[in-house]
Order: structure tokens, then sequence, then C-alpha cells
């Protein structure tokens, strides 16, 4: 269903900070005249509403037909976008450059060609300081037109610079396109087909990759060129699996943000999602120092620059924040530390609801229940996992809708509610069985607990161990590698060999691992 113009409006108005708000008010009060009096009436009953309703808002906007009062929506809503674009000139470069570039475009119009080229000058000198390469060529067109059309006094030299500027910047902004788009390309390969399963899987990922890969501009890369290079061979290596070139690009990528912080600001999206794939990247191959370095980063940059970050990037934030402090606990086994994290990453949920990929806010139940689990509350596990499997619609990847119901047994069998075991087992299996890709923990996985469920209590050790070296040599196997990241089975397992808690098992690994480290 198409959104309305009411909604967008309301949507608008509700998206709005307290500073934001209080500007527009100032805003509307500079300019207002007997008409812009009803469009602060409508701002002020449209900030109450917790709801968009148009026939309530009729009902209070007196002397207002139906007719009228669609345009004074038009009217508000063009309002509130042009004192959100003052309120921010004075933070983001490329909207003075922009405005600048108006101006010229006012000037050049009144026949004033010198007073245009001078302030598309210092449009351009702003743009190539902050590497604002498609700004920058429009910038240098705009100069060709004026010089080509009039009579401005300027030198062979400077007309041939003109072009030899326009064709290189022609240049950077087609590679920069090429490599974007091919960004693109692999990360829809991945949403596709997920990681590489196979020796040939890689093969034929690899030769994609040769075959494909843009011809670009080698000489002397732009910023951009260098960021966008790097997400392209990121995300080829993250469908392949190997983790340790995935650091590699990411670690590239931030440490370009790192040696010229002005590019920060402009956006901040682009640096937060840097430092999510470090986090990810560091994660997979549980190098904890790195990890844990990167995550204290991202929370410092996070916390000093909340106030300044738009809607989306605190989004973005948030959800590298609370996945990486997640993701922490399970590397060190302190579950029980990390359930007080939970209620936080609730309210922030209720927060930004309807703002969010329902895939990620699955996941981040997915990793709830983990925390439960580990913390030997496989109850409330239950209840995060039947938030999962009970979600409309396909939100969740089918490899990790297999996980969840391999956890969801899981936490079953640690309540010994063995009744409810059989009919879960079989419904697992038969979804494992239609997947598309399955890989061979999750088969492995369903026969184990088959066997399981049906063996004597005596026999289960002997089966847990056996379980335990058959997941050992998978692990050997770099095609499952992705599964042991999503599913921790082997402590799980430990543990009930072990005879303790998973969090005591995880936790002891962990310690194994840091002082192997030291060594």
């Amino acid at each position: 269903m198409p959104i309305s113009h009411g909604d967008q409006l309301f949507g608008l108005v509700q998206s709005l900070t307290k500073a934001e708000k209080r500007n527009f008010r100032l805003y509307a009060r500079r300019i207002q005249g007997e008409s812009d009096a009803k469009f602060l009436q409508l701002f002020d009953l449209l900030e109450k509403q917790k709801e968009f309703h148009e026939e309530a808002l009729l009902r209070k906007m007196k002397g207002a037909n139906k007719s009228q009062f669609s345009n004074l929506k038009r009217h508000l809503y063009q309002h509130i976008l042009t004192s959100l674009r003052l309120l921010e000139m004075g933070k983001r470069e490329e909207i003075q450059v922009r405005e600048w570039m108006d101006y010229a475009d006012i000037l050049y119009g009144k026949g004033l060609y010198l007073q245009a080229l001078k302030l598309l000058s210092k449009a351009k000198t702003l743009a190539i300081s902050m590497n604002h390469d498609l700004l920058h060529l429009e910038i240098v067109e705009f100069e060709k037109r004026i010089e080509s059309r009039h009579i401005t006094r300027s030198t062979t030299a400077r007309m041939e610079g003109l072009t030899d500027e326009a064709k290189k910047r022609s240049q950077i902004n087609a590679t920069i396109v090429e490599l974007s788009n091919f960004k693109l390309i692999l990360q829809r390969r991945f949403i596709n087909f997920g990681h590489v399963k196979s020796a040939e899987d890689r093969q034929a990922a690899e030769r994609y990759f040769q075959d494909h890969f843009p011809s670009i501009r080698r000489d002397k890369p732009t910023f951009f060129e260098e960021v966008y290079l790097c997400q392209v061979y990121y995300w080829q290596h993250y469908l392949l699996g190997e983790y340790d070139r995935c650091l590699e690009y990411a670690q590239q990528w931030v440490r370009l943000y790192d040696r010229d912080a002005r590019m920060i600001d402009p956006d901040v999206d682009m640096y937060l999602i840097g430092l999510n794939h470090l986090l990810v990247s560091s994660f997979s191959l549980r190098d904890y120092a790195v990890f844990r370095n990167t995550l204290s980063r991202l929370e410092i940059f996070r916390s000093g620059q909340y106030t300044r970050l738009n809607y989306n990037s605190k989004i973005l934030s948030f959800l590298a924040v609370h996945q990486g402090r997640y993701n922490l606990h399970f590397l060190e086994g302190s579950f029980p530390e990390g359930l007080k994290l939970i209620p936080r990453t609730l309210r922030r949920l209720k927060i930004y609801e309807g703002r969010l990929d329902p895939h990620k806010v699955l996941i981040l139940y997915y990793k709830m229940a983990w925390m439960h689990m580990g913390a030997g509350q496989a109850g409330s596990a239950i209840d995060y996992l039947n938030k999962i499997l009970n979600a409309p619609g396909k939100s969740l990847r089918e490899d990790l809708q297999a996980y969840t119901q391999l956890l969801f047994i899981m936490a079953h069998y640690d309540l010994g509610s063995f009744d409810m075991l059989d009919y879960r087992i079989q419904n697992t299996a038969r979804f494992i069985n239609q997947m598309k890709e399955s890989s061979k923990l999750q088969k492995e996985a369903i026969q184990f607990f088959r066997t399981l469920l049906s063996a004597p209590p005596v026999t289960r050790l002997a089966l847990f161990e056996r379980f335990s070296a058959q997941l050992a040599d998978y692990r050997k196997d770099p095609y499952e590698q992705r599964a042991f990241i999503f599913l921790d089975l082997p402590a799980w397992v430990d543990a009930k060999i072990q005879d303790q808690p998973l969090a005591v098992a995880v936790a002891q690994r962990f310690a194994d691992r840091q002082q192997f480290a030291e060594k």
C-alpha cells in the first residue's frame, strides 16, 4: 500500500529531535504570515499525535476544508525540509558546496560571469578538500560552460587545465561508480547464495570475480576510490569465508579514515560500517585483542559523537555496539554478566521500532537466546527462540533458521523436556533436508540428537564424546567454519562431557586461548 502524504508528513515530524523542533519553530516565526500561523498550528498538533489521524486534525484545524488542509500539509512538509537544510548547512560541507553552486548559477543568470567563477572556485576548493569527487566534476563542468560561452580573459593554460581536470575527474567518478556497483553485486551474490560451501563453489566465485572485476584507474587513487576498493575485496573474501583477508581489508578501510579524520563527518555511516566489519572479522577469527580494541574504539566514538549523529547513524551505531557487546561476552564466557545487556537492547528496539530491518532484530533475539543458554536459563532462551520461529514471512536467512531450530532442541534438552524433543527433531530434520544448501554440521547435529533421544541415559556420555570427536574433524573443514561461528555446539557438547555449566566451559576455553596467545 502506498504511503499517503499525511503519513509522510507525520513520519517526518515524529523523526525530528528536540533541537530540530526548536529550530523549526524559530524558523517558522521568522517567516510567519497569516497562512504560516496555520502550518505551525498543524505542526504542533502532529507532534502530539501518537498515530496519524487526519480526521482528528481537521476537527482541530478550524476553518480549514480538505482542499486547504492538503495544501497546508504540503506547505508544512516543504518548510520542515527547508529548516533542516539550513540547520545542516553548518555541519555538512556537501550542502555548503551545493549552496555556493546554486548562488553561482544565479549570478551566471544575471550575467555576472566573473563573480560566478569566483564563487565556483571557492566551492571547488572545499569539494577537493573533502574528496567530493562528483561535486568536483559538476563544478568543473560549470566552469567549462562559462569559459566556453563567454569571454572571461582566461589563458590558454587555464582552458587546457579545465579540460584535463574534467577528464581526470570523469575517470575517477567512473572508477567509483564501477567499484560501488561491483560491491553491490557481491553483496547480492552473498544474499542469494551465502558463503561458498565447496571447492566447486570457490572456483566459481573466484572465476566470477576475475571475469567481472571492473577496469579501473590505478594511478594515485583518491580517498573514495581506495575505500570502495577495500569494500570490494572485503565482500569477495567474506563470500569465500577468508576472514583473515576480511580483517586485512576492514583494517585498511578504517585506517583510511584514521589518516584523514575530516572524512568521518561527511559520511559517518561509511566509517561505522568499516568498524563493524572489523568487529565481525575479528570475532569470526576469535581474535580477542583486535576485537576488544575495535569495540572500545567504537564505543568511545559513539559516546563522543552521539548527539551529532543522525537517525540512521544512531541505528547503525546501536546495532554495531550492541552486537559487539554480546559477542564479547560470548568470547569470554561471561554469560551471566551479559544478561544485563538485554533490557538495554530491548529498550533500544522499542525506540527504533518500525525503522529496523526485521532480519537484524531477529539476529539480536538469537544472541539474547544464546546469552540465556550460556547463563543456564534455557527457558528464557526458548522465549526468544519462539520470537524468531514465529516471526512472519521469511525475515531470517535459511541457514540461521536452521541454527535457531538446533538451538531450540539444545534448550529443551537442557530443560529435560524430552517429550517435546521428538516432534522438534523431526520438524528440524525436515527443514534441513528441504534447505537449498545445508551444512554438514547441521545434518550431523540433527542425526546426533535423534540418536541421543532414543539412547538409554547411561550411554549418553559416550555419545557426547563421540560427537565431540566428529565436531573436531568438521572444524578442520574450511567450508564448515561459518557454522561454528553461528552455533557454538562444541562448547555445549564439552559442557555436557565435563558435567559443568556452559559458561564455565566457554570461559575455560577462552582462558586457554589467551594463555596460548601470550606464549
